[in-house]
């Protein structure tokens, strides 16, 4: 048997630094576009009317 090492580069282990700040980033960004999405139908009056109706009707 062949005991050289392979030619496949390294891959980051998932708990390395970088990237656990890479995935805390992306986590915290989408964090962020939920709030601003839910913010924005919060504001339409239509949805706090269809909210109101569910809550006596449904």
């Amino acid at each position: 048997m062949d005991s050289t090492p392979s030619a496949v580069p390294a891959v980051a282990s998932p708990s390395s630094p970088a990237s656990l700040r890479v995935w805390r980033s992306l986590a915290l960004a989408l964090a962020a576009l939920l709030a601003a999405l839910a913010f924005a139908a919060y504001t339409q009056p239509e949805l706090l009317l269809n909210y109101s109706g569910l809550r006596y009707c449904g």
